[in-house]
């Protein structure tokens, strides 16, 4: 298993670090390899995974990750290289439909005669950011949200940190995925 990784990994950065522009090559394809190492620290994923989360920053909401297309060599320098998509369908990416768009919304309001009230909620979506359905609602509560909450899989997930949301309403997302090896990473709360 150690050697797919380390194959998996030069492999990546052998093409994202190849003697072309880092403008050249196709961001999802980036995304999709760095990704699959956990986004390991380096130019090229930082900017991937700036990317990614740009995405679903509204407005527009788009899919965390395109299709990755390419240019594939003929092998005869008679041809011109023909642009093709990556096929993410078999069972090799199938890491790739653990990624999961969560999406806080807050706000706080003071009813007549009443004390400070909040609600908060968080949503979770698929990678294309369908299929969504709201994983935690509370309406009402005379606190403000608590640092993290546990999913509906069981796992401490974090919420967005209270001390730099101020204002009355609040939103944020972040991403939640697997790497090729079925680690789970995610990225920090984004506000928008």
């Amino acid at each position: 298993m150690h050697s797919r990784k380390q194959y998996l990994l030069a492999a990546a950065f052998s093409l994202l670090s190849s003697n072309q522009p880092a403008q050249a090559h196709d961001i999802d394809c980036a995304i999709i390899l760095c990704l699959a190492g956990g986004f390991p620290s380096s130019a090229v994923c930082t900017a991937a995974k700036a990317e990614m989360i740009r995405c679903v920053t509204p407005i527009p909401v788009q899919p965390p990750i395109g299709t990755c297309t390419y240019a594939r060599d003929p092998g005869s320098s008679n041809r011109v290289s023909e642009v093709v998509s990556l096929d993410t369908s078999g069972i090799d990416y199938a890491w790739l439909e653990e990624m999961r768009i969560l999406w806080f919304r807050a706000r706080s309001y003071e009813p007549p005669n009443e004390p400070r009230q909040w609600d908060w909620s968080v949503r979770s979506c698929d990678r294309q950011n369908e299929n969504c359905k709201e994983i935690l609602k509370v309406l009402g509560s005379h606190e403000p949200w608590p640092a993290s909450f546990v999913d509906p899989d069981g796992r401490m997930r974090p919420l967005p940190s209270r001390s730099s949301y101020t204002g009355p309403s609040n939103r944020a997302v972040m991403l939640t995925y697997r790497d090729f090896f079925w680690n789970e990473g995610r990225t920090e709360w984004q506000r928008y």
